[in-house]
This record gives C-alpha cells, sequence and structure tokens, in this order.
C-alpha cells in the first residue's frame, strides 16, 4: 500500500521553471512518397478558397438588394474562413513545398491564436446564422422587425468581442 505523498515534495506552481525551445520542427507528410502533390493540392484549396470567399463577399457588398441580416451575417462567415484559411494554409505550404520545417516558438503561438480565433469566429457565426433561422421560422411576421442590420451588425460586433476574449483566456 503507497502512502501520500508528503507535501515537502509537492513543488508549488509560482516556483516551477517553464522552459520553451526557440523553434519547432514539424515532420509532417515529409517520409511520405509524392507528399508534394499533396501540398501543391493545398495551394489549389487555398486558391479556391480566396477566390470564392471574395466573390461571395463582393457579391454581397456590391449588391443593394443583399444588404439585409441574413446576408451580413453570411458576409461574417465568408470572412471569417478567408480569414482562417489565411492563417492556416499558406504557412503549411512554406513549410512543406519549400522545406521550411522549422518554425519559431513566437510565430507558433501566433498561429495557433489566429487559427484557433477565426475557427472560433466561424462557429460562432454558424450560431447567428442558426439564431436567424430559428427567429424566421419561429416568428415569420415579426422577421424584419427583430431581425434588423444594425442587431445583426451589434451581434456580429458582439460575436468578434467574445471570440476574442475567449481565446484570451485559454
Amino acid at each position: 500500500m503507497k502512502s501520500p505523498p508528503n507535501m515537502a515534495s509537492i513543488v508549488p506552481l509560482d516556483n516551477a521553471t517553464f522552459i520553451r525551445p526557440s523553434t519547432f520542427y514539424i515532420n509532417g507528410f515529409y517520409n511520405m512518397p509524392h507528399a508534394r502533390y499533396y501540398y501543391i493540392f493545398f495551394c489549389f484549396v487555398y486558391a479556391v478558397t480566396v477566390l470564392g470567399n471574395s466573390f461571395i463577399m463582393g457579391t454581397i457588398y456590391l449588391a443593394r438588394t443583399l444588404h439585409t441580416a441574413k446576408y451580413i451575417a453570411v458576409f461574417n462567415l465568408a470572412l471569417s474562413d478567408l480569414c482562417g484559411s489565411s492563417a492556416l494554409i499558406p504557412k503549411y505550404i512554406d513549410m512543406f513545398l519549400f522545406e521550411n520545417q522549422y518554425i519559431s516558438y513566437e510565430d507558433c503561438l501566433a498561429n495557433m491564436f489566429f487559427v484557433f480565433l477565426f475557427m472560433t469566429l466561424q462557429s460562432l457565426t454558424l450560431l447567428a446564422l442558426a439564431f436567424d433561422r430559428v427567429i424566421a421560422i419561429c416568428f415569420p411576421l415579426r422577421y424584419h422587425t427583430i431581425m434588423k442590420c444594425l442587431n445583426t451588425s451589434l451581434f456580429a460586433a458582439m460575436i468578434l468581442l467574445w471570440s476574442n476574449k475567449s481565446i484570451i483566456v485559454v
């Protein structure tokens, strides 16, 4: 039967030493045959993502008839998808296609922050779109009085602030 650890062997957190590496080596698909084809596919997916989301945002911005509550949320979703893809894919293309497999500690933390920020923003924007549909289904006659552009814009700003706060707290 083991005895419980004595209190002298437990190190308080304020006396702990955190060691952080200066760089990370990312292995990825390095040993896979024909791995460059995967990275060319990454380039293709990134180009389609940028063009598609830019087209959606440009269409919503230019067409005055699309300046409604639902399309503000769709614009937000396209923007968060574009920023999330831009935070994630170009660094991986640089790492694996050009065999630049080292990333500094600070760059890794910044990359993680922006990826988590935009993925959280994307999830919360999908929640806003679901809320829009609930209002449209449950209150069809009052939909246009409840879901005004100002309310949706304020809701989008709240989502942005809340996603920033939740990422920083974690």
